[in-house]
């Protein structure tokens, strides 16, 4: 018996007539993390069509990543399970491109069996940076894409990151969009947290959230756009300071509230009560950095927050141009104000519902039904004959 979902098939079978499948991330809780966002509703998505294992590496209790000692050991202990237990399984996924080594030593043991590779954004344009570690990945990269025939298929986050992974030399890969994570920031219901005293002083709220680095565009939109706006618009920034340059610069200004990070449900309430939501991310000089997807945008959508975003990396496969949200070009000082001006008019004449229109689309294009679809239709396109 089957059905679809956006236009995927979605295969309904007994769990003991399905592939086996390994699944290997060396991204996971409580580390957080798109990254770790996206391997563990990789998980969840695969659990649909496959009979699962997986070997993760967790993350730290303080939310951190693994150390590199923890890295480099995961990534044998990878090795040893392939070798020793790789015949088992009709095909693996490995998380990301650092895991290759698991992959060859997979191919070894299995070589009928299928090879699939996500690629991040990170992945490619990690070895640009400065420093010993950047330069030993940019050699370790090189060998990757001269190898890269271990993989029998390679998934891109978005097609920006496509784009990144086809100039560095890998073969085209297939874009397959993450699905909304399940998270409390995604499950929390109707709001429970009164934003008047956040928004006090201010007519109109515009809210940005996320961390504060420069390619995020909070200081960009304070310094370059926010001045333009009529007096009565006030701007919300929600986030770590992990860039102290980038908080100093929003604290001057006298229209910038600075709230740090705040709990699940009154970033929910912020998300669903203020007038706006922004993500006016800009292109930075050095390109080591880059939005692969842009979680903040569907996260936003789903919570039938009215989003602006910027038409930049991945945040374009994330946002459904008109539906979801607007994309606006990035770093365009007037072209923003335009939009934010036109947005805030808007809001006076929107029909009733329109918030829950936003969320069903957005709940509907990124589906985890529709990841696992789309990700069972390329293992059995790449399964032996």
């Amino acid at each position: 018996m089957s059905s679809s979902h956006d236009g995927l098939p979605v295969e309904r079978i007994s769990l003991a007539e399905r592939p086996r499948l390994l699944l290997v991330s060396r991204k996971w809780p409580p580390a957080i993390g798109g990254m770790e966002t996206y391997a563990v509703e990789l998980q969840a998505s695969l659990q649909e069509h496959f009979a699962l294992d997986t070997l993760a590496l967790p993350g730290r209790p303080d939310g951190r990543p693994p150390g590199l000692a923890r890295y480099l050991a995961f990534v044998l202990r990878a090795m040893l399970r392939c070798l020793i237990w790789g015949r088992r399984y009709e095909a693996v996924v490995f998380g990301d491109l650092l895991l290759f080594p698991a992959a060859l030593a997979h191919r070894l043991v299995a070589p009928r069996a299928s090879r699939l590779v996500v690629v991040y954004g990170l992945d490619v344009v990690y070895g640009r940076r400065l420093g010993l570690l950047p330069a030993l990945y940019a050699r370790y990269l090189r060998l990757v894409v001269a190898l890269q025939d271990v993989f029998d298929g390679i998934i891109a986050i978005s097609r920006h990151t496509a784009a990144l992974a086809e100039a560095a030399g890998l073969r085209a890969p297939v874009v397959i969009t993450p699905s909304l994570p399940d998270t409390a920031l995604t499950r929390a219901a109707a709001p429970t947290v009164d934003i008047a005293p956040l928004t006090a002083g201010f007519a109109r709220t515009l809210l940005c959230f996320g961390r504060l680095v420069p390619r995020k565009g909070a200081a960009w939109l304070a310094t370059q756009v926010l001045p333009a706006l009529p007096e009565d618009v006030g701007l919300l920034v929600v986030g770590p300071a992990t860039d102290p340059s980038q908080l100093a610069l929003l604290r001057a200004q006298p229209r910038v509230r600075c709230l740090g990070p705040v709990d699940t449900a009154t970033l929910a309430a912020l998300i669903r009560g203020v007038d706006l939501v922004l993500m006016p991310n800009v292109r930075v000089p050095d390109a080591t950095d880059v939005e692969g997807f842009g979680l903040v945008a569907i996260e936003t959508s789903a919570l039938g927050g009215r989003l602006l975003a910027a038409r930049l990396d991945g945040i374009e496969d994330a946002v459904v141009d008109g539906v979801t949200g607007t994309l606006v070009e990035p770093g365009d000082a007037r072209a923003w104000r335009d939009a934010i001006v036109d947005a805030l008019d808007a809001r006076l004449h929107e029909a009733p519902g329109r918030q829950a229109e936003i969320a069903e689309a957005t709940r509907h294009r990124y589906s985890r039904q529709a990841q696992a679809a789309a990700f069972a239709a390329l293992v059995r396109a790449r399964a032996p004959a």
